[in-house]
């Protein structure tokens, strides 16, 4: 075994160490939090490109920056970025009579003790953990970040409830500031505000599809500007769940509030939020996996609505297969 030790500002040590997880050997920082924030990139044996800060910030696409599902910046921004852009998740725990609110990876309180968070990454560095393990709830809250050539970049999640008691959960997980195709760089940098104007996000609500598109491409000639492409985002695991395409109604679901279903959003950046409520008995686990790709004709669109309408199930397997 291998072990590294760093001190941090906070007084506490973060352990490093060799692990197996998932049935593949993973190198493990315990308490990375304590530590000033890092940058690592995951890699793809297709054209997937990912680079993630340890705050939760991310950029990430195909091929290159122009292919970009969350926006391409340097890596403080991405750093900073991770209250904006990335995953985001919010439980309303309900064990008996006591119900709290739980954030995985907010900012944390320096005197919260309750709060344990661990980073993994496999040996061959295609596969990304992030964990956090809330002792005083009793839950464990664990995502990855993958690849899949077929379907794209894949953000799967694990909840397990640590206690002997059944417990209820509120839950509301995804990810924001999805960027649609045509997005480039140059529009990213010196027009985003007229850019977040053409964008269009809309559901399926059968399928639970997200399609991430503009309206028009942004042009100043007397032509046809149709956009014709767009990012999509969709999900396995999770049935009967709310879908918002914006981060519009999140400040309400923090309070405690209902929250509606989004079907057609214009003029926003875009989000892919799943709301549901589960129920955890001791010791279980639920999982679920949010998948998302870039660049998608109206053909694969298509193609992916029929699969998305059929055996979920078997797609679920075929994501993990790929």
């Amino acid at each position: 075994m291998s072990e590294a030790r760093n001190a941090t500002t906070e007084g506490a040590v973060s352990q490093g160490e060799y692990v197996d997880l998932l049935g593949e050997q993973y190198y493990c920082i315990r308490a990375y939090d304590r530590m000033a924030p890092f940058f690592m990139s995951v890699i793809s044996s297709a054209d997937h490109w990912l680079f993630i800060s340890s705050t939760g910030g991310l950029t990430a696409g195909r091929i290159n920056a122009e292919s970009a599902l969350f926006p391409y910046y340097t890596d403080d921004k991405v750093t900073e970025n991770s209250v904006n852009t990335g995953p985001v998740a919010c439980l309303f725990v309900q064990r008996g009579e006591r119900r709290e609110r739980w954030e995985p990876f907010a900012r944390r309180r320096p005197d919260d003790q309750a709060i344990e968070r661990n980073l993994y990454k496999n040996v061959a560095g295609d596969k990304l953990i992030f964990e956090e393990v809330n002792h005083a709830l009793g839950l464990r809250y664990r995502y990855a970040w993958r690849m899949s050539d077929r379907f794209g970049l894949v953000r799967t999640v694990w909840l397990q409830n640590l206690g002997d008691e059944a417990c209820h959960v509120r839950l509301l997980d995804g990810v924001r500031n999805v960027l649609p195709y045509g997005a480039t760089t140059a529009l990213q940098t010196t027009m985003s505000n007229l850019l977040n104007a053409y964008k269009r996000s809309e559901l399926d609500a059968a399928s639970g599809l997200g399609i991430f598109a503009l309206s028009a491409t942004l042009t100043d000639r007397a032509e046809p500007s149709e956009s014709l492409k767009a990012t999509v985002a969709w999900q396995v695991g999770l049935e009967g769940a709310t879908y918002l395409l914006s981060t519009q109604q999140l400040a309400a679901f923090r309070s405690g509030a209902a929250v509606e279903q989004e079907r057609d959003v214009k003029g926003q950046r875009g989000a892919y939020l799943l709301c549901t409520e589960l129920e955890l008995a001791g010791g279980a686990e639920q999982s679920w996996s949010l998948v998302a790709d870039v660049n998608q004709d109206h053909s694969q669109v298509a193609a992916l609505l029929n699969l998305l309408r059929g055996d979920t199930r078997a797609l679920a397997a075929q994501v993990e297969a790929d």
